[in-house]
């Protein structure tokens, strides 16, 4: 298996999924603290699954496990 990250904020929907097809990537592992925000826009977790499964045949899976805590993200978006 191999491990790779994707944003979504600096694209759009045509490129992620595009992006997402051309690899043939078969999972995808959502590790946002907070991933049915309004601004996640086309990313939103229900938005986001029923995408993925539609037009990239890929599963999506929110694991929790590796969510960093709003602590480690105020320290990473104050490095910035």
């Amino acid at each position: 298996m191999k491990t790779f990250t994707i944003g979504f904020t600096q694209e759009g929907a045509n490129k992620f999924f595009s992006l997402i097809k051309k690899n043939h990537v078969s999972r995808i592992i959502d590790v946002r603290l907070n991933n049915v925000s309004q601004l996640a826009g086309f990313a939103k977790r229900d938005d986001l699954k029923y995408f993925l499964t539609e037009l990239c045949d890929a599963d999506y899976v929110h694991l929790e496990e590796l969510t960093p805590t709003k602590d480690i993200l105020v320290v990473v978006m104050s490095i910035g």
